[in-house]
């Protein structure tokens, strides 16, 4: 973040940042100064291109809940060397990414972990990120802001069903949003790729601002889906919040709970605005049985292009991953009880609606 947007954001919460976090907060304060004169001069040495610049065709939103195979997915597309996608460095530094590539990316090279904390998936400086991120940086209204004081009752979150967003603050998501995509196609000239669950109740308004963009919609059995999403946000709390998590598992369980209801209600509202020809939706479980059908479906019905020239690229993706170990989470019969009852309508519209909460064979 610049240093206005991390001031107002400890404003915000009061400041309550627990003593342990006493060191982060000031190193962070200390990078927010840097980001803000680093702002001042990439508007000076790129801001006319920036200004200038048009979408090189409507971006593609890969959209859905918390772990359920958005990442893969994003990162299947990234193997296309059409399109562009915001990296990590892109995405965690957003105000000046043009400017200070330079002299920052090989230190940040340097102080990227090697995997992702929530699954052990391997990551680097230039993998793809979330477009979220940025906008939190940027000083957006987006749900990631609560990643900072976890332990704080947020309205944060209720933006995940843009039907709570004040007319300021969609004028500040678009704002942040144009801005950050023409500063990615100034860096790269290509269609964009992007990224974020929290774009999942967003469909209307981002096919608004960007005409003829295209979504693709992942979904994975809930059984599954929960109890990572709940080691999700625990594990990045306990990482990156200013504050010791000291919520109990029912208070982090009922805020997730409380997301899905938000942001899904919005989905299904706004999906059928969506023609079919901009809008797939995908079992993370048949992209896992059959990546080359599922990947060639999306490519077919939303005109990405030639699928042959990636295929090779996709199966070599998986060849490479064989050996990835996958997180086992446990599932007792009252977190089970609570999804029946809380994810009925996800369950339904995605096609779990077997005993067991695995895929139907049909939607």
């Amino acid at each position: 973040m610049c240093f206005g947007s991390f001031f107002s954001l400890l404003k915000e919460n009061r400041f309550e940042i627990d003593i342990s976090r006493y060191p982060m907060a000031f190193l962070v304060g200390c990078c927010a100064t840097l980001n803000s004169t680093c702002k001042i001069l990439q508007q000076i040495t790129h801001g006319k291109r920036i200004d200038a610049a048009e979408l090189n065709r409507p971006p593609v939103f890969v959209i859905g809940h918390w772990r359920s195979g958005t990442t893969l997915m994003h990162e299947l597309l990234a193997l296309d060397e059409r399109f562009a996608f915001p990296s990590n460095f892109d995405a965690f530094i957003p105000n000046h990414f043009l400017f200070s590539r330079s002299f920052l990316y090989p230190l940040a090279s340097l102080l990227m972990p090697p995997s992702r904390p929530m699954d052990n998936m391997a990551m680097g400086i230039a993998s793809p990120q979330e477009d979220d991120f940025a906008l939190c940086a940027m000083g957006a209204p987006t749900p990631y802001r609560r990643i900072a004081f976890p332990n704080r009752k947020h309205r944060d979150h209720l933006l995940l069903n843009m039907d709570n967003a004040s007319p300021e603050e969609l004028q500040d998501l678009k704002n942040a949003m144009t801005s950050f995509l023409k500063a990615l196609t100034v860096r790269y000239g290509k269609q964009l790729i992007l990224k974020s669950p929290p774009h999942t109740g967003r469909i209307q308004k981002l096919a608004e601002w960007f005409p003829g963009a295209r979504f693709i919609h992942l979904s994975r059995n809930p059984y599954e889906l929960v109890p990572s999403t709940i080691r999700l946000w625990k594990t990045l709390d306990q990482l990156m919040g200013f504050q010791l998590p000291r919520y109990d598992d029912a208070f982090l369980k009922n805020h997730i709970f409380e997301c899905q209801d938000l942001m899904y209600a919005a989905y299904h509202q706004q999906r059928s605005s969506i023609p079919s020809s901009n809008l797939i939706e995908i079992r993370y479980e048949d992209l896992i049985a059959d990546p080359l059908s599922s990947m060639k479906q999306v490519y077919e019905q939303l005109s990405l292009g030639d699928f042959k020239t990636v295929a090779p690229a996709i199966s070599g993706y998986f060849d490479s991953k064989k050996s990835h170990q996958r997180n086992q989470l446990s599932i007792d019969e009252g977190l089970r009880i609570e999804i029946d009852s809380h994810w009925a309508i996800y369950k339904q519209l995605f096609g779990y609606q077997t005993n067991d909460g695995s895929p139907a064979k049909s939607v």
